[in-house]
């Protein structure tokens, strides 16, 4: 019986993909920033959308809060590759900041100054919040939750998340951080959404 697939044809774009996509410019980092990217690039990482995001590029992060399709649940969160000045008759919702994507695959952004007059978009930013501590608040260590595979998420939030969590682990290794409890990490962090997202003039 033949193979279907005899020269393993489908695997190279994903390959290649990931190649792409594969952590550089790896470092040492405080225990603060490191929490911090994971936060904002789990936020990040729960938008919708399709693209494959490059590293270095500018993204805009929408807030736009819809029915669910299908039965399955929408994120209100949205990135897109158009800035609010060029969205015409296009409606994302209110929008949130400039996100880009750093070359060791963790992400940061840059808040609109007009977010305090949103109280609805700032309650769903502090429910991701309240999230993100409820589930890493334990004894298990802070990279055996990073999202290495998610198998429900489309192809490129999956992999934008397996390189993630690939980054993280060796940041959190390097910086001789590895294999401390969640709850440690959450101890010494800011109890606030805004407090913890990383802004691009961090970086």
């Amino acid at each position: 019986m033949k193979s279907p697939n005899p020269q393993g044809k489908g695997a190279v774009p994903l390959l290649a993909a990931w190649e792409s996509m594969t952590p550089l410019t790896l470092a040492n980092k405080p225990a603060d920033r490191i929490l911090g990217e994971y936060f904002t690039s789990l936020l990040i990482l729960s938008a919708e959308f399709s693209f494959k995001p490059v590293p270095n590029n500018n993204y805009y992060f929408y807030w736009k809060p819809s029915l669910p399709v299908n039965n399955k649940p929408m994120s209100p969160w949205r990135l897109s590759l158009i800035e609010p000045e060029r969205l015409g008759n296009l409606d994302l919702g209110v929008y949130v900041g400039r996100c880009v994507l750093q070359y060791d695959m963790t992400w940061s952004i840059e808040l609109t100054a007009t977010l305090a007059n949103h109280s609805d978009l700032l309650a769903d930013l502090q429910q991701f919040h309240q999230d993100f501590q409820i589930s890493n608040n334990d004894e298990q260590s802070l990279e055996s939750h990073l999202p290495f595979f998610v198998e429900q998420l489309p192809f490129y939030r999956r992999l934008a998340a397996t390189a993630l969590s690939s980054s993280l682990s060796r940041s959190i290794q390097a910086s001789q951080l590895d294999n401390l409890p969640a709850r440690q990490w959450l101890a010494n962090s800011s109890d606030t959404s805004l407090g913890l997202l990383q802004h691009q003039a961090s970086h």
